[in-house]
């Protein structure tokens, strides 16, 4: 994974990511899945790369997921029915 080159650029602000703010969240079967956080302006994404016998496919999605919500979904924990009543409510209060 070294000689992976993730997007250097922030899709928001075009600022260059530093490394320090880079998580990789998985590698499965030559596809990578980072998670970014600007330094500049705080804006977030996702980053899937995919390393094949054609090339590299890179995909980018800005997101308001952060890192703690990001740990929170590695829990692996399955959704209870209190969790989507308790999300239903808080929606609809909004």
């Amino acid at each position: 994974m070294e000689t992976l080159k993730i997007p250097d650029k922030c899709l928001q602000c075009n600022v260059p990511y530093k490394r320090i703010n880079t998580d990789s969240l998985s590698e499965v079967d030559n596809t990578f899945v980072f998670h970014v956080t600007c330094g500049n302006c705080g804006s977030s994404a996702i980053l899937k790369i995919a390393v094949g016998q054609d090339g590299v496919l890179s995909m980018a999605n800005i997101t308001d997921a952060g890192k703690e919500d990001l740990d929170k979904l590695r829990e692996d924990k399955p959704v209870s029915a209190d969790d989507v009543i308790e999300a239903y409510m808080s929606l609809k209060k909004n």
